[in-house]
């Protein structure tokens, strides 16, 4: 879910160059939906929701406040955060995407480059990029061919299962920076059902991070944490709340909504906004909740099966 600047500019990349196609749409208001944001009953919102193909995880949500208090959440474009930090997309060919928005205007925070992980992992070239709306935009190339591997396989579902029109996956992994990986954990393992497939420091030596990499039952639609473990990152997690400009929350489907609010009360996890009735366009009407993810405080944003 993230707050747009200019919805035009937000569709014309995440549509017009990634690929992905607009499922619903329209202006959300009502004091319902306020109460839900914790906004003014005024409040009224353009929303877009986008999918890749038909895969139903990795999907999108652009929501432009009508509100003039609206602010970047990523202001000094910080590079070392605490919050929701990036998304990551697979490219067949990462040099040729590089190429392209580079051309576009898009600033990189480097050139494309390879990176090795343990063994049984496999290796990958990534590269960053600044996206709309102060949303860091992570492209990767997944190099491993042998199917023993685990970037192996997820190449090989990507190639025959994955790209869009336009040659990108949908949102593969939705990355969060957390004060505390054991407190963030839980509600993504225990909650949720994901289970741990990456689980290890990376990075160099005065800038190493503890990666925790989190997926259920779908190549896509991941869940990666990121704790530093030698260096400072600002905390943006107090400006990520609406009307702000950049990534507001991660949004997750749940069979029941109950089950939810009673693991909430169990763990003693901060609900943002209780259980209330709102439309979500392409999504129908639904039973949706926010709380605040113990880890960091980053908004989570869960809605009802239909």
């Amino acid at each position: 879910m993230i707050g747009v600047d200019n919805m035009a500019e937000s569709l014309g990349f995440y549509q017009g160059i990634v690929g992905m196609d607009v499922i619903g749409e329209g202006t959300l208001r009502g004091l319902r939906f306020a109460g839900h944001w914790r906004m003014p009953p005024e409040t009224r919102v353009q929303s877009v929701l986008l999918q890749a193909k038909d895969h139903p995880v990795g999907r999108i949500m652009l929501l432009a406040f009508v509100d003039p208090r609206r602010e970047r959440i990523r202001a000094r474009r910080e590079r070392r955060m605490i919050g929701l930090m990036n998304l990551n997309f697979y490219v067949a060919d990462i040099q040729a995407a590089y190429r392209d928005l580079a051309a576009k205007g898009y600033e990189f925070w480097w050139p494309p480059k390879q990176h090795k992980l343990s063994a049984g992992v496999g290796q990958e070239t990534g590269a960053l990029l600044e996206g709309p709306d102060g949303v860091i935009v992570n492209l990767v190339q997944l190099d491993s061919t042998d199917e023993s591997t685990r970037i192996g396989r997820m190449r090989k579902y990507f190639t025959a299962h994955g790209a869009t029109r336009t040659g990108y996956s949908p949102v593969v992994t939705s990355a969060h920076g957390v004060h505390s990986r054991d407190k963030a954990l839980p509600i993504y393992r225990d909650l949720l059902g994901l289970e741990v497939v990456i689980d290890e420091p990376l990075g160099a030596a005065e800038e190493r991070t503890h990666w925790t990499f989190l997926q259920g039952d779908h190549h896509f639609g991941k869940i990666a944490l990121g704790q530093p473990l030698n260096y400072q990152a600002e905390d943006l997690t107090p400006l990520a709340t609406a009307p702000s400009i950049g990534y507001l929350a991660q949004a997750f489907e749940v069979p029941s909504i109950d089950a939810v609010q009673t693991y909430c009360g169990e763990t003693g996890v901060e609900v943002y906004s209780p259980p209330d009735e709102i439309d979500l366009p392409g999504l129908g009407r639904r039973q949706c909740m926010l709380v605040r993810n113990p880890g960091s405080s980053a908004l989570m944003q869960f809605y009802s099966a239909s």
